[in-house]
């Protein structure tokens, strides 16, 4: 009876230490598994972290670049509030009845200028620089 009892034991043990080993081998499968999850994700991470890096960048410079504009804009109403106020002390019918000449080479000279400047403005390459 006591050496059926040490089969069974042995038998027993060999079983057990079989699974444990089947049992380790699939932790270590386990293990290289979410080694290897962890270093995609990893990379991933780095990746979204040097877009999110771009796209801040990027939204600074366009901030940069509407500030600019918004500077540009407030000086362009200043000087139309500027002209406004020119020709409003002006009485323009007047001047331009008795000397046309030289109300035609002041809307030639500064319609000329406004149009340089308009094309100057809406250079879509101005931003290239």
């Amino acid at each position: 009876m006591g050496f059926k009892l040490s089969i069974i034991l042995g038998g027993l043990l060999l079983v057990s230490i079989s699974g444990s080993a089947w049992y380790i081998d699939r932790l270590q499968d386990n293990i290289s598994t979410l080694k290897g999850n962890q270093i995609a994700l990893e990379n991933s991470i780095s990746q979204q972290n040097e877009s999110i890096k771009t796209y801040l960048a990027n939204q600074e410079q366009a901030q940069k670049q509407m500030q600019s504009l918004e500077k540009d804009k407030q000086e362009a109403l200043r000087e139309v509030n500027k002209l406004r106020t020119t020709f409003a002390k002006h009485d323009l019918d007047n001047l331009a009845l008795k000397k046309p000449k030289l109300i035609e080479n002041i809307i030639n000279k500064a319609t000329k200028k406004g149009k340089e400047e308009f094309i100057e403005i809406t250079n879509p390459r101005q931003f290239d620089e």
